[in-house]
C-alpha cells in the first residue's frame, strides 16, 4: 500500500490532515491561488471507489485550479489518459477534472446509449498507441493469480451465491486456473489474432462519461489499456450488463442468468461497432449481414474469458482485504461458475473457425 493511499484509508475526507495534503500537492504541482488556500475552502467528495482506483474531485471555494485525484489501488504498468496529466505521485496522480455526466446500469438497457457506445468503442479501437503490441490481459491474469499463491490462497472452491450454474467442478486449483488461461489464450491467439487493437479492458458503464462541452463520450480508467483481442472489449460491456454492483445488502452483488444467457443488446453493440467501422474506413459491405453475425460470435468467444479475467482478480484482493461493497469471494466464485457455463460455447467457436481455416 503506498503511502497516500494509507493516509487516505486512516483519516476522514474532511480532516485537516487530508485537506492540508490536498493543499500541498495543488500548491506545489498547480501553483496558483492553491498557495493562499485555506482548510475551510477545500472540498474533496470521493468519485469513485474500485479495485483499480479512488478518485476524488478536489476543488476550494477561491479560484484554484480544480483537480482529480487519483490514488492507484493496483500499481498501473503504463499511463494512458484522455484528461490533462498535472503530475504522477508514487501511488497516484493528478488529473484535469472534466465537466462531465457520469451514465449508471440502468443506462446498459437504453438502445440510443448502446448505439453511441459500439461507436465510441470502434473510435477507441482505432487510435494507434505506441505503447507494446503483446496482450495484456492474459498477464493481468497470470499476475493476480500468482498474487493469490503467494498471498496463500491455494485449491478455490467453488460455491455460487447469486447463480445457480453447475458446470464448474467444486474446486479448482492455481495450476488448473493457469492451464485455463493457457488455453483459452491459445484458442484466441489461433482464430482471432488478426482483431488485435489498442483496448479499454476495464469497459463497463461506470467508466464512460459524456463531456458537458461538446457531448461527447470518453472512455476513463484506463489502468488496463492496452493491445487486445477487440472482441474482449465487446464482451466486457455486455457481460458487465448482465450484473448489478450496486445491491444495497451482502453479497453486493448480482449476476442475472437471464441476460447472461440471452443479452437483449448484443446485436444493438456489435451493429453499431460494425457500422461506425464501415464508416471510417469509407468501406460498402458486400454482405453486412454475415460480418455482424461474425462480430457477434467474436463477442461470445471472448464472454467467459472476461468472467475468468476479473474473477482472478477478485480471488488476489479478497486476501488483501479489500473494500468496494462487494464480497470479493462471492464475485469470484459467481463469475467462476459464469465462466465454466459459458466455456463451452467457446470451445465450440474455436472448433468450427479453426477447422474453417484448415479447409481454406
Amino acid at each position: 500500500m503506498s503511502e497516500i493511499e494509507r493516509l487516505f484509508k486512516q483519516n476522514a475526507l474532511d480532516s485537516d490532515v487530508i485537506k492540508k495534503k490536498l493543499i500541498e500537492l495543488g500548491e506545489s504541482f498547480l501553483g496558483g491561488e492553491w498557495k493562499n488556500a485555506t482548510l475551510d475552502q477545500v472540498h474533496v467528495p470521493r468519485l469513485l471507489s474500485g479495485q483499480s482506483n479512488y478518485l476524488y474531485h478536489v476543488t476550494s471555494s477561491t479560484s484554484a485550479t480544480p483537480y482529480l485525484l487519483r490514488i492507484h489501488r493496483q500499481a498501473p504498468s503504463q499511463v494512458f489518459t484522455d484528461t490533462v496529466l498535472f503530475a504522477i505521485l508514487s501511488g497516484g496522480r493528478l488529473e484535469e477534472y472534466l465537466p462531465s455526466k457520469g451514465f449508471t446500469e440502468d443506462d446498459y438497457w437504453d438502445p440510443e446509449f448502446v448505439r453511441r457506445i459500439g461507436a465510441t468503442l470502434l473510435a477507441f479501437h482505432s487510435m494507434d498507441i505506441p505503447v507494446s503490441k503483446n496482450v495484456r490481459c492474459t498477464k493481468l491474469m497470470r499476475d493476480w493469480l500468482n498474487g493469490y499463491e503467494e498471498l496463500g490462497g491455494s485449491d478455490y472452491e467453488i460455491l455460487p451465491t447469486t447463480v445457480t450454474y453447475s458446470e464448474h467442478p467444486n474446486t479448482i486449483s492455481v495450476q488448473k486456473l493457469s492451464e485455463e488461461i493457457d488455453t483459452f489464450e491459445k484458442w484466441a491467439r489461433e482464430v482471432f489474432e488478426h482483431t488485435l487493437v489498442f483496448g479499454q479492458i476495464d469497459f463497463g458503464v461506470s467508466n464512460v462519461l459524456e463531456l458537458n462541452s461538446t457531448k461527447e463520450m470518453v472512455l476513463i480508467d484506463c489502468e488496463f489499456s492496452s493491445y487486445n483481442w477487440r472482441g474482449f472489449d465487446l464482451a466486457m460491456f455486455i457481460s458487465e450488463s448482465a450484473i448489478t454492483f450496486n445491491v444495497p445488502f451482502p453479497p453486493g452483488i448480482k449476476i442475472s442468468e437471464d441476460l447472461t444467457d440471452n443479452s437483449p443488446i448484443i446485436r444493438i453493440l456489435c451493429e453499431a461497432y460494425l457500422d461506425a467501422d464501415n464508416k471510417l474506413k469509407n468501406h460498402i459491405p458486400s454482405d453486412r449481414s454475415s460480418d455482424l453475425e461474425s462480430l457477434i460470435q467474436e463477442c461470445l468467444f471472448f464472454w467467459p474469458l472476461t468472467h475468468l479475467f476479473w474473477a482472478l482478480s477478485a480471488m488476489k484482493h479478497a486476501l488483501l482485504k479489500f473494500e468496494n461493497g462487494v464480497d470479493l469471494d462471492v464475485q469470484a466464485r459467481d463469475r467462476l461458475a459464469v465462466y465454466f457455463h459459458l466455456k463451452p460455447r467457446s470451445q465450440k467457436i474455436y472448433d468450427e473457425l479453426k477447422k474453417g481455416k484448415k479447409t481454406l
